[in-house]
């Protein structure tokens, strides 16, 4: 494999540039990723970062200037993409190695608007609303309510999508305020992957971004405290969505490939331990899964299963069962050369998939970290069957536990622990 290189310059106005060359690529990707996310919200201000996405960085209600240029881009195919997360706000373009320039222009322009509409405001928040409604009537919440069954009300247990409250509260001048506050250069990372011209390319960005600037200030540690708790949205059908996350490891911690495999042998495949025991010996579900998740602030094991309502003490125990095989026999080393070989090959496919590449560089450097994909493997391949038991006797233990349900009642959780 070529060797990787990272080219991280750094603007006089604190702005970040990390760029990855990849000369077999034929489109440049390009994204910019602003730390700023729910993580830095509170119960007032929930869902601020995601309203700002959707009134200040959509096409239709930039200024006419801006819009004119990207509408420009995009009638000329580049993509162009927003999203909000618990640790940052981002918009990645794509486009043609000929088009690097403008796109630079565009991005240079986008994130120092300050540009908040009150037409956009109140055209975007009957729509926030209907994907509030939307996100909480649908198991595609369950993963943010496990968030918040860890975190609560402090930072990353918050939703991204925000407090109902919030969203029909939300004006001109706070978001503006927010907007000056949080959305800096010094917070702010431009990543860029693909067959890129290195000296030109930061000539360019030196150029258009150089203008951007603002005054130097500390900004607070956001607060997160770790309550383990049940919480439960009950329905009237006849199955349950459970999902069962145990308190782990943080992002920055090497326990976190441990922690990625040992996801991976419980639930991550068909040869995985719960696949094996709750659908194709006992019957119990069709889908059942495991997943690590990590942030910079903390991080989870979760369990999901879906099965119908009589089944769920009987699927609870089989994968209490299993947990306790793996903390009293350990795991065999066929058993972890697969999960090794699987996690690999999928930290190798993110060369063949580029938005997901510019994804993983980009959340990297909101933590000032670098994503290699020779140093994912190697850290991989030094995990040892030991290191993986000694991470499941420190996590699964009853104080870490975190339950939500789509489906049961608060009770029907009560019982199963």
């Amino acid at each position: 494999m070529a060797k990787e290189t990272i080219i991280h310059t750094v603007l006089s106005s604190g702005l970040q540039i990390k760029l990855k060359q990849q000369a077999h690529q034929r489109t440049v990707n390009l994204g910019v990723f602003i730390s700023h996310g729910t993580q830095d919200e509170d119960l007032q201000t929930s869902g601020a970062a995601h309203f700002i996405e959707h009134v200040v960085f959509n096409p239709n209600y930039l200024p006419q200037h801006l819009q004119e240029l990207l509408n420009s881009l995009l009638e000329a195919g580049v993509s162009y993409e927003a999203a909000t997360s618990k640790e940052y706000t981002r918009f990645m373009l794509t486009c043609l190695p000929k088009q690097i320039e403008q796109v630079l222009h565009a991005l240079s322009l986008l994130v120092s608007s300050r540009h908040v509409s009150d037409a956009a405001i109140e055209h975007e928040r009957p729509i926030i609303l209907h994907e509030h409604a939307m996100h909480f009537s649908s198991s595609a919440v369950l993963k943010e309510l496990l968030d918040h069954a860890l975190w609560g009300d402090h930072s990353l247990g918050l939703f991204v999508i925000g407090r109902k409250e919030n969203i029909l509260r939300f004006d001109r001048q706070e978001l503006e305020e927010r907007l000056h506050l949080h959305y800096v250069p010094e917070r702010t990372s431009l990543v860029a992957l693909g067959p890129i011209d290195v000296d030109s390319f930061v000539e360019q960005v030196d150029h258009y971004f150089e203008p951007w600037e603002s005054s130097p200030r500390n900004f607070s540690d956001p607060i997160v405290v770790t309550e383990p708790r049940l919480a439960a949205l009950p329905t009237n059908s006849s199955r349950i969505d459970l999902l069962i996350g145990y308190v782990g490891v943080p992002s920055d911690s090497r326990d976190r490939y441990a922690m990625d495999l040992l996801a991976d042998i419980l639930g991550g495949d068909l040869k995985s331990r719960l696949f094996v025991e709750l659908r194709e010996k006992q019957k119990l579900a069709y889908l059942v899964h495991a997943y690590p998740t990590t942030y910079a602030l903390g991080g989870y094991l979760a369990i999901r299963v879906n099965c119908n309502r009589e089944d769920l003490p009987r699927a609870h125990a089989a994968i209490q069962q299993e947990i306790a095989r793996i903390k009293a026999d350990g795991v065999n080393e066929a058993e972890l050369a697969r999960v090794k070989a699987s996690r690999t090959r999928a930290v190798l496919m993110t060369l063949e998939n580029s938005p997901q590449h510019l994804q993983l560089l980009g959340r990297r450097a909101t933590r000032n970290d670098d994503f290699f994909v020779d140093l994912e493997t190697r850290r991989i391949e030094t995990v040892q069957a030991e290191d993986i038991v000694r991470l499941a006797e420190e996590i699964f233990i009853p104080k870490n536990i975190a339950m939500v349900g789509f489906g049961p009642q608060d009770e029907e959780l009560l019982q199963l622990i």
